[in-house]
């Protein structure tokens, strides 16, 4: 069977066509392995860079802690023990026979100034180390906390926690993030705010941890705030805590009073 220089022509061009249009479909089958390859390095690239950056921040926020914890020993040790001396010392003067009323009453002013003294360290390094929330729980924590911030000033405190008892408790990253946050925002709204009154709700659902912190203040400019990095501060320590324990925070009508609302999945309770 003989064929023409036409069909041999046109069997030529075929297959010519066919390689090209193979060259084609290999070279854009390469190009879009190589670029879902891409994507998946950048991906993994960013997901090691944020990892990293959660073990500085976290290091960071360890460091802290250990900072706290050193300043409110020595505040114990050191001062407290100086106060105490000189407490004994005094006590020794006020049991004495005096006649001069102004040395009596000199020394009378430095008993109360002395006890005003030792209350307030005792304050500052409960403030730097709760010992009531690795001792007893969150929840114990928070009522301390705002009992305390209730009775010395004129802002009322209203706390309701659902499907979180006394004695629940969670990891101890968890609970100090949490806590460290609730500070915070307290701190900020008896600053800044000017509000009569504070919720605040924690509740616990599906391992998950849902916060709301509101206030009936004056609000804020959210652009102001982040413009500004002094006033920023306590917002980002904020995300920079959550950032290590899985959370999320919104921030709801910031000019009209002030409302937080926190989500931290991945939250289990400890048996």
């Amino acid at each position: 069977m003989k064929f023409s220089i036409e069909t041999y022509l046109i069997l030529g061009t075929s297959m010519l066509i066919f390689f090209i249009l193979s060259f084609i479909v290999f070279v854009v089958y390469y190009q879009r392995k190589q670029f879902k390859l891409e994507i998946k390095q950048n991906e993994e690239k960013q997901a090691i860079e944020l990892e990293f950056q959660k073990k500085l921040l976290e290091n960071s926020m360890e460091v802290q802690e250990i900072e706290r914890r050193r300043l409110a020993k020595d505040l114990h040790d050191e001062v407290g023990a100086l106060l105490s001396v000189l407490k004994m010392g005094n006590n020794q003067l006020v049991k004495k026979e005096v006649e001069d009323e102004s040395i009596k009453k000199l020394v009378n002013n430095n008993k109360e100034l002395i006890d005003e003294s030792i209350g307030l360290v005792r304050s500052i390094s409960k403030d730097l180390v709760p010992q009531t929330l690795e001792n007893f729980g969150l929840i114990h924590a928070i009522e301390e906390f705002f009992n305390k911030i209730e009775k010395n000033s004129s802002i009322e405190f209203k706390f309701l926690h659902k499907n979180i008892s006394e004695k629940s408790r969670f990891a101890p990253k968890v609970e100090l993030s949490v806590f460290r946050i609730i500070q915070e925002l307290s701190n900020n709204a008896l600053k800044h705010s000017e509000a009569s009154k504070i919720d605040l709700i924690l509740n616990f659902e599906n391992n998950t941890m849902f916060l709301i912190f509101a206030d009936n203040g004056v609000g804020f400019s959210m652009e102001e705030v982040l413009r500004n990095p002094n006033s920023g501060l306590g917002i980002r320590n904020i995300e920079s805590r959550l950032s290590i324990i899985n959370g999320a925070i919104k921030i709801l009508n910031p000019e009209k009073g002030t409302r937080f609302e926190i989500e931290i999945s991945d939250c289990h309770e400890k048996n």
